[in-house]
Order: structure tokens, then C-alpha cells, then sequence
């Protein structure tokens, strides 16, 4: 909340010093500088070209096997000063029609280009449109930095390039994303971009709770990493905790309204859930949120004490796309084998403390039953050091059930 809050005042302050009009830092209409040798560069398989833009100039179009990116790097000879009083982005945008969506990044140049930033956009729309997005609703993408433009991290005025795309060929449940394509033109910033609306508080989890112990369809989504996905299990769309723990509520509840499911990454950290928080639940309304990341954030070396602001902005930003309707229960980061038995204890206690400071989440505290049955047992529920196997996504779906089913009978 002091994060928040010296944002705010930092914007407010800096509001007058931009100009009123925008400040175009791309139009694409010089097509000599996306030549072979120009200003623009594609990465794994990412291709582009100069297209008419409708309104008698260009725009680039580009297109990608999965994952790719193409980084144009912003004109070096520019007074930058008063880009630091704006507040956000606008440019043109064309979608291919898709239910995908893509990554417009913007980064830092040489010694800064960790300090990179991503907003994803839906591709339905294949009429050209405008976005307009607040800083805040981008998000750092691998690195642990808080936001763009905050003290002590990359200015607005830093920013170097543009990068259309990301790194990812995957995306709910490791599925490939298929190929895709957009185009964007007139790249501006702008100080009068919305602010984003409150945080409302997340639903109760007793309203939830309710639902199931008077049989009315409850609808559970699961985010997660790669243990979430069910990576290495042999059929993870029938094994993986969350189908398993539709079957087991199901059954433990008496009846067949209980729909959960997953939409979990592979790699992902809670940077990127933050990141994909618009097209992760752009079209489903649940009731009931489980949140399970962190092995791929230690693996990242976070720190513990960015992993909880990462978690806890991505409650913040799961309660806004929801508007309140969502209950949120985030997991405590699950032990590995080996080392990662212990090293992950500190994200763990980090979530315990989150849910304790806030009134609106609950933790479900899978850790201390996980520690109490030693690394032994635990590690032969794991096929690697991350990974449950089938026995072990089997014992989460359980204990999930169980922590649930507890609290629904336990209801006056």
C-alpha cells in the first residue's frame, strides 16, 4: 500500500511537466529504418514487414511461430527529459482475430535491458484500434524490479525499445500457442492514461463455502506453475491436482456442480501470472482462485521480500479482473526435493504473513503438512526435484479437498 501510494504522489507531482500533447517516440513511417541493418531485430522465428497503416503512412506487422520477438530500438538522438511526466502508453493496434494474446513490451537499453516490461492485448479485434494503458498495468516480465518509472528503477525517459512478442511457445497447461500475428503504428506516451480502478476486497470464502454445502455450481481455477500444469505426468489432463480435485469435491460433497480446472504455465513465476492477468480470466467468472508459485521465482533468485510483493500485487490485480467476485486462497510454496526442501521455506512463511496482514485471502498451508511428513515421504511424490508424480498430485488434490470440505462443514 506505501508502494502504491508513493506512485501516486509521484505521478501527481510529475503530471504538469507533460507537455499536452503526446510524445511519439515510434510512428514506424521511415520503412529505411526496419531494413536488413535497421532499428528492428527478430528472435526465434519472429518475422515482420512495413505495411500501410490506412492513413497514408506505415505500420509494422509481425508474425510469430509461437513465441518470438521483434525489438525496435527507439531513436537514440531524442531530448527525453519530459517523458517522465507521462503516465502511460497509446498506440494503433490490429489483431489477426484470435483468442491469443500479445505482448507489447518496452525495455531498457544496454546496461539497463533487464529492466523490461510487458502488456498483453487481446488479438480478437482485425479492425485497427486504439490502446491506451497506465504503467501500472505493465508488468516486469523475468527479473525481480518493481515498476517502470518508480525511484530507483528505470525511468520513463530510460526507456530504449519497444519489443513486440515474448519468449513463450506455451501457454494454459503447456498447450503450444499456435501462430499468430498483429500489427501496431503511432507508439506514443501520453499523461492522461486511466488510472486503474480501486482494489475491491476478494470475496469471502465462507459465500464459497456456502455455495458447496447448499449444492449450487461452484467454479474453481487453479494458477500455478508447471506443478500446477502437471508437468511429467503421464496423462496431466486427467492427472494433474486440479481434475482431481473436481473428483474428489464431487464426491466428498454429493453433487456434480463443482467444476475446477487449471491455467497454469510451465516456467512461470508470479511476475508473469501478474502479466497475464487480463488473458487469464478474460472469459471465465470463478468463484474460488488457488494461487501456487514460487519454485520458479527461487529458481530466479527473488528475493523473498519481492516474491511477496509480486504475490501480493497479483492478488490485487486477480480481485480487479474479477471486481470482487473471485474468493482468492493462495498455496504456500510447495517444498522440492533434495535442497529445494528447505530453501523454499522462506516463500512459504512469506505467504503465511501476506494472508495474515490481509482479511480478504485465506492460505492454504500445504508446507507445514508437507514439512511434518518429512522429506523422505515427500520426495517419493516427486519424479524430480520440483515435480509431483502421479501419487503426489493425487496427495495435493486430497489435502486441497480436505482443507475445503473442513471449513464447508464447519459452516453454522
Amino acid at each position: 500500500m506505501q508502494r502504491t501510494a508513493v506512485i501516486a504522489v509521484v505521478l501527481i507531482f510529475t503530471a504538469g511537466l507533460c507537455l499536452a500533447q503526446p510524445f511519439t517516440i515510434e510512428d514506424f513511417d521511415s520503412p529505411e529504418a526496419f531494413a536488413e541493418g535497421g532499428r528492428a531485430r527478430a528472435a526465434a522465428g519472429a518475422a515482420y514487414e512495413v505495411v500501410d497503416d490506412g492513413q497514408g503512412g506505415s505500420a509494422i506487422a509481425a508474425t510469430f511461430p509461437g513465441g518470438g520477438m521483434v525489438t525496435i530500438s527507439l531513436e537514440g538522438e531524442v531530448d527525453r527529459e519530459e517523458w517522465d511526466g507521462c503516465n502511460g502508453v497509446a498506440f494503433r493496434f490490429r489483431g489477426d482475430g484470435s483468442e491469443l494474446w500479445a505482448c507489447i513490451g518496452l525495455q531498457g537499453e544496454g546496461s539497463n535491458r533487464q529492466f523490461s516490461y510487458s502488456l498483453y492485448v487481446p488479438l480478437a479485434d482485425t479492425e485497427w484500434h486504439e490502446v491506451r494503458a497506465h504503467f501500472s498495468e505493465f508488468s516486469a516480465t523475468d527479473t525481480p524490479v518493481y515498476g517502470l518509472g518508480e525511484p530507483g528503477m528505470l525511468p520513463i525517459s530510460g526507456i530504449g525499445a519497444i519489443v513486440l512478442g515474448d519468449r513463450w511457445s506455451i501457454h494454459w497447461n503447456n498447450a503450444s500457442i499456435p501462430p499468430h500475428e498483429f500489427a501496431i503504428d503511432d507508439f506514443r506516451l501520453i499523461s492522461d492514461a486511466p488510472e486503474p480502478s480501486p482494489t475491491p476486497p476478494a470475496r469471502p470464502l465462507d459465500d464459497v463455502l456456502r455455495l458447496m454445502r447448499d449444492e449450487q455450481p461452484v467454479t474453481i481455477q487453479c494458477m500455478g506453475d508447471s506443478i500446477t500444469a502437471g508437468t511429467g505426468l503421464p496423462d496431466r489432463d486427467s492427472q494433474r491436482y486440479a481434475v482431481l480435485l473436481q473428483q474428489k469435491l464431487r464426491e466428498r460433497l454429493g453433487y456434480d456442480e463443482i467444476v475446477c480446472y487449471s491455467r497454469a504455465v510451465g516456467g512461470s513465476k508470479t511476475n508473469h501470472g501478474r502479466a497475464w492477468i487480463g488473458r487469464d480470466f478474460d472469459d471465465v467468472k470463478p468463484d474460488l482462485v488457488t494461487i501456487a508459485y514460487g519454485y520458479n521465482d527461487k529458481s530466479g533468485t527473488y528475493p523473498a521480500d519481492y516474491y511477496r510483493f509480486s504475490m501480493a500485487d497479483y492478488i490485487d490485480r486477480i480481485a480487479r479482473v474479477t471486481a470482487g467476485q473471485a474468493a482468492i486462497c493462495p498455496i504456500t510454496t510447495l517444498p522440492g526435493d533434495g535442497p529445494r526442501f528447505v530453501m523454499l521455506d522462506d516463500y512459504a512463511q512469506q505467504v503465511r504473513d501476506l494472508c495474515a496482514e490481509r482479511e480478504d485471502v485465506q492460505c492454504i498451508d500445504l508446507h507445514t503438512q508437507i514439512k511434518a511428513m518429512g522429506a523422505a515421504a515427500w520426495g517419493a511424490m516427486l519424479r524430480d526435484m520440483a515435480h509431483p508424480n502421479v501419487d503426489g498430485h493425487e496427495w495435493l488434490a486430497e489435502a486441497i479437498a480436505d482443507w475445503l470440505v473442513e471449513r464447508v462443514e464447519a459452516l453454522e
